[in-house]
């Protein structure tokens, strides 16, 4: 008997074993798979790893420099980074007296839970089990020619080309790395721009930055056929498009992995999606469990999902928690000119009707970002009649480390006038920080104001 069962080692899994651990309560973590799931796996770690790589490639290839790379010592790379994350979380777990079993959990009743041929009861549960990566219809993931992003991490080799169905966050960083390391790439997307949850310019600016590097995008296309002849992959598009290829990845979204869990037996629903809906807090319908991360839905994100996971931890162990604030949430995109915003997008504030004024700051005139990237870099800050900050956005090498800067500007922890006056570090992608407070007071430096009279 356990006071706390968590099903998933992942990001959302691990750290409310954790937390629970360290405050006395005995803690098991069911895991099918990896220790670390999809995040340490398949995502974050070894999508970091490559594009450590392949942002080196490109700042040599800046200056006339030449690489050969062989791609198995960057695989050997990649692996031996993810195995040093995997074991660090199977390291504190285990410190922190979690047991760990391995299967796959079904759950019998709202109390016990079935592994293999073992049954498991405990108190409470909380249900981490994410997402997978979902296909095309008619079509299935083989591993060789029909890539996920798990089969990716896979590739022996890299192949000479290959389209990616599919404009959205996975398939614009695998691309803009591809495209580093010398492959023929090819983006299709349905919608009417890549990254089509984000405004147009954002979108603009990042599909400009991949077109320089030669990717071929299309957009308002689909893929209407797609069939395997022996190594290769021909592709027949809405545009009349024939595309053929070495591989093609698919990266159209994730499936909530709720399907094989036996939730239908405790009373927890889910949305049409098969995403876990939530009542209080981090309660599903049933009290005794909780749901975290991304099989709950909205922003399918690694950060979230670990305040998530200590979130309910803290509810478990009697405190009173609040949802997180989804908008609240950073998102960012590691794809060379890198994209990353808090808030509200200027398309979200059109659709809820809110009235705005848009400060938009082009920031190729710091020196850090001539340096690390192209000239249309730019932030973007949605201010409401009140003149609180509703949305930030920014599209800059290393966007996704400065917008940590950003956050308490979004949070109204610090006023325009107090950023405008903090020295932030000279050169750096933050020091644009200062620029903005200038910029919202009206009295920017490095911004010229024509038709100014003395």
């Amino acid at each position: 008997m356990y006071d706390v069962i968590i099903i998933g080692s992942g990001v959302g899994g691990y750290p409310a074993a954790v937390y629970l651990a360290n405050h006395g309560y005995k803690v098991a973590v069911v895991e099918e798979h990896l220790i670390g799931g999809e995040c340490t796996n398949y995502g974050c770690v070894p999508s970091k790893a490559l594009y450590y790589i392949a942002q080196s490639v490109n700042a040599l290839r800046k200056v006339g420099g030449e690489t050969s790379i062989d791609y198995r010592n960057v695989l050997g790379f990649i692996k031996e980074k993810i195995e040093k994350a995997r074991q660090g979380i199977e390291y504190l777990l285990e410190k922190s007296g979690v047991e760990i079993i391995r299967g796959h959990a079904r759950f019998m009743n709202p109390e016990e839970i079935k592994v293999g041929d073992k049954v498991y009861r405990a108190n409470q549960y909380i249900v981490a089990t994410g997402t997978r990566p979902r296909c095309l219809p008619g079509l299935s993931f083989d591993g060789v020619n029909i890539l996920s992003n798990r089969h990716f991490f896979e590739m022996e080799n890299l192949p000479e080309s290959i389209a990616i169905i599919g404009g959205g966050v996975i398939g614009v960083e695998i691309a803009n790395m591809l495209l580093d390391l010398g492959v023929n790439v090819t983006i299709i997307e349905a919608l009417d721009h890549v990254l089509p949850f984000l405004d147009r310019d954002v979108a603009l600016a990042i599909k400009r930055y991949l077109v320089s590097k030669k990717a071929v995008i299309y957009e308002k296309t689909l893929a209407k056929k797609i069939e395997v002849e022996g190594e290769h992959v021909r592709l027949l598009l809405s545009n009349d498009k024939d595309l053929v290829v070495d591989k093609v990845l698919v990266s159209i979204g994730r499936i909530p992995n709720t399907d094989d869990l036996g939730i239908e037996k405790t009373g927890v629903k889910t949305d049409d999606k098969g995403f876990i809906e939530l009542v209080n807090g981090y309660q599903t319908h049933n009290h005794r469990i909780y749901a975290v991360g991304d099989v709950v839905g909205g922003p399918l994100l690694a950060h979230k999902a670990i305040v998530e996971s200590i979130l309910a931890a803290k509810q478990i162990m009697g405190e009173k928690v609040r949802r997180l604030d989804y908008h609240s949430v950073p998102q960012t995109i590691f794809s060379g000119l890198e994209y990353a915003g808090i808030g509200y997008t200027e398309k979200e504030l059109r659709e809820k009707g809110v009235k705005y004024r848009k400060l938009r700051v082009p920031l190729s005139f710091l020196s850090a970002v001539r340096i690390k990237g192209p000239d249309y870099c730019f932030a973007k800050i949605l201010v409401g009649e009140d003149g609180k900050v509703l949305g930030i956005h920014i599209v800059s090498p290393l966007a996704s480390e400065v917008i940590s800067a950003y956050v308490p500007l979004y949070l109204n922890k610090m006023k325009p006038e107090e950023i405008a006056e903090y020295p932030y570090p000279h050169l750096t992608v933050s020091e644009s920080l200062r620029d903005i407070g200038e910029a919202l007071l009206g009295e920017s430096i490095h911004l010229v104001r024509l038709g100014r009279k003395r």
